[in-house]
Parts: C-alpha cells; structure tokens; sequence
C-alpha cells in the first residue's frame, strides 16, 4: 500500500455536499477547499496520514467519487456500512493535503483538511475507481462508513505522473453523465486559466495579459486561496463547458450568472451567459479604483442556473464556484498620480502668481507674458487630468478597451 497517497470520497446525499464534486471538478489548479470528516469516516490508517501533516509533509490524495447504481438525486440515505455492489464511480481530482486541523467535541474528533488541487486523473472506463473500490470494499474502508482511506495500491503515483487534463476531465464527465448516476442532466463547465492585465501609464495604451495564479494564505488556522492584483486591473476567466455523451439531443441549456460582493462591485461584473454544450468562454471583470490604502475584498460568485425542466429544486445542476479576490492601490500609478497633482498646483501658483522674476531682463512691476503664463497653466491642466486617469477609474472609453 502507498504510505502517503489518500483517497476522499464524495457521495452528495444532501444538497448542502451535492456541489463538492462539481466544486471540485471546476476550479482551477492551485485553490484550496477544506473537506471535514469525524474521526469515524477517516480509517485510522488515514488518521495517521493526517497527522504528519503537522510535521511539514504534504501527503497527496486522490478525490473520487460513489453512489449506487440509480441512485436518484435528492432521495437521501441514512445508510452508514460499507456499500454492497453494484456501485458507479470515478476519480475527480488530484490534491495535496497543505494543511490539517484536529478538533475535539468532548469525545468526538473531527478533522478538517485542507486541499490544494492539481490536474484530473486520467481513468479510462473507470478502471482503476473500480479496482480501488473492489479494494476498500473488501478491507471495510469506503463509503458509507469511511469516507477517507489509504490508496489501496500504489498504480495512484502513475496518476500524479500524468499530463492528460483536458482528456481526463472529458472522462470523468462521461462517467457522471451515465444514465445511472444521479448527475446525469447536470451542466459541466471549469475553469481552465485565469490572466488579468492592469491598466497602463499611458491613456488607451493596453498592456500585456499575464497569468493570474491563487495565492494561499492561512486566516484563523484555515488555508484559503486569494487572486492579488492593483486595483484599476481586469480578470479574464476562461471557461470550458463539456457535454456528457449521453445527454444526447435532450441537453438542458442553463444560464450561468456572475455577481460580484459587495454589491458596489456587482456592477462592475458580467451579469450573466448561457452554457454551451461544448465550447469556451472568456469572463472579463474590472477591478474598481480604490482610495484606501489597505487591501479590498472582493467575492466572485459563479453560480449555474436551475432549468425550468429541473425536478429537485433544492439541488444545484452545474458547479457554484466562489474566488475570492483581493486588490490594493498600485503603488507607482498613485506616485506618480501624486507627483502630477503637485507639479500641476505649482503650475497654477506660477501662472497666477508670476511677476518680472521670468522676464529677461528682470523689469520691477512687468507681469510675465500672458502666453507664457496660459501655456503653464494648460500643461497644469494636463497634470491634473493624468492624475485624475491614474488615480480613478472614470474614464469610460478607456475602460471599454480593457474588458
């Protein structure tokens, strides 16, 4: 057995887990999410395996998902043994474990582990879900009883070795699109990159779109993901939708809306578009000026619509992913912002004030040239409405070219 690769599982029974797998399945490489299990879902194998995570290992796991064989969305279970054949399943992500907590309720211990996803695990037909399961099912260690486990082989270390993401993640959405999963008129889409560019020194001059890769930060003893960037900056997401095989002609075309928080970002944000069957689509959203010198927050929530032909209401149908963003002045657009407004106002002062000190040669009481003293105040004009295009955000046409 492999001493340090974990397998999670996910069954979504209720509606508050049903958006894990999708969740998990739409974001991208580098975020984190925090799955938690009481002691009595995590074999003691597993407990183990957690435990070393505080002595700065960083243990791998392999997400997957299981239910049985027609189970129908949102009819619940109170089963709590190992699951009798027949069983669908598959493998959804790969992970590392980044971080572990260990709580006690009294007698009750609960662990909360946080996961930094990578790439999608390439299984063709689910072959190596259904040995792993054949595995677990036979030592007593899978779902609904253990829910965290030791890889059963060591075939999970080739996983970690592949390179296959956009022919795996196609798999994996074949398999839960089958007729007998209780996915199966979901909508598919992820998140395949994330770039931003940020606004130039130079009005309606466009710069390069960079990568825009997560950060992890711990806050309250819980790794989370933030995108940074300087504020005035415009986020692309790119994201890929993929159709189940078996959907067929009867596809559920749902919408997928976008809302920023705060609201008085929202504005800011695309409302909403349709999901396509297969194809991609670039979300531009802009980043507000800020005045304040501390970081600002901002929560982009990806959310997929119900289609009216949806029968359980209360359960999601696509991924509801949330990204948080953090964003701060940009410290050499505000220099420079600052500089301009002071060189304006000495222009000013000079224009208004500028007696026979510039003339040549000096005369007692003869004003400067009126030509001389409107150009400087026209060059202090011009100073001031850069620094009013670095500092905000108002310029409209500019803005239009960004996004």
């Amino acid at each position: 057995m492999s001493a340090s690769n974990l397998v999670v599982f996910d069954t979504c029974t209720l509606p508050e887990y049903y958006n894990d797998v999708h969740t998990v399945l739409a974001l991208p490489a580098g975020h984190v999410l925090t799955y938690d299990y009481g002691a009595y879902n995590v074999s003691p194998e597993a407990q183990a395996v957690l435990r070393r995570v505080k002595d700065g290992e960083r243990p791998r796991a392999v997400l997957a998902y299981v239910q049985p064989i027609g189970y129908v969305k949102g009819a619940g279970t109170d089963v709590k043994t190992v699951l009798p054949e027949p069983t669908m399943q598959t493998l959804t992500r790969l992970a590392e474990v980044v971080a572990v907590r260990e709580v006690s309720n009294g007698e009750k211990v609960r662990f909360y582990f946080d996961l930094e996803l990578g790439g999608y695990p390439y299984d063709a037909n689910a072959t190596i879900a259904g040995q792993m399961v054949e595995q677990l099912r036979a030592a007593g260690e899978m779902p609904m009883k253990t829910y965290v486990a030791v890889f059963p082989s060591t075939v999970s270390e080739a996983l970690f070795g592949q390179k296959a993401d956009d022919p795996a993640f196609s798999n994996i959405v074949s398999v839960l699109s089958r007729p007998d999963s209780q996915f199966r008129r979901d909508t598919f889409w992820r998140i395949t990159g994330i770039s931003h560019r940020t606004r130039s020194l130079l009005p309606l001059a466009l710069t390069k779109v960079k990568p825009l890769e997560p950060r992890t930060i711990v806050e309250g003893g819980r790794s989370v993901s933030v995108l940074e960037l300087v504020d005035q900056s415009t986020i692309y997401f790119h994201v890929q939708f993929l159709r189940g095989e078996e959907h067929g002609s009867d596809y559920r075309l749902r919408r997928v809306t976008v809302e920023g928080s705060p609201k008085a970002a929202s504005d800011l944000i695309r409302n909403s578009f349709s999901a396509r069957s297969f194809g991609q689509e670039a979300v531009a959203i802009s980043i507000p000026a800020t005045s304040s010198l501390s970081a600002q927050t901002v929560r982009v929530q990806f959310a997929t619509q119900l289609h009216e032909n949806d029968d359980v209401k209360d359960y999601p149908y696509g991924p509801q992913p949330a990204i948080e963003v953090r964003y701060r002045k940009a410290p050499v657009r505000s220099l420079l912002a600052i500089l301009s407004v002071v060189a304006a106002s000495v222009l000013f002062a000079w224009a208004a004030f500028a007696t026979s000190f510039a003339t040549a040669p000096a005369t007692d009481g003869i004003i400067v040239p009126l030509a001389w003293r409107g150009a400087f105040a026209a060059l202090g004009v011009l100073l001031s409405l850069y620094a009013y295009y670095l500092w905000t955000d108002d310029v409209a046409l500019d803005k239009a070219r960004r996004t």
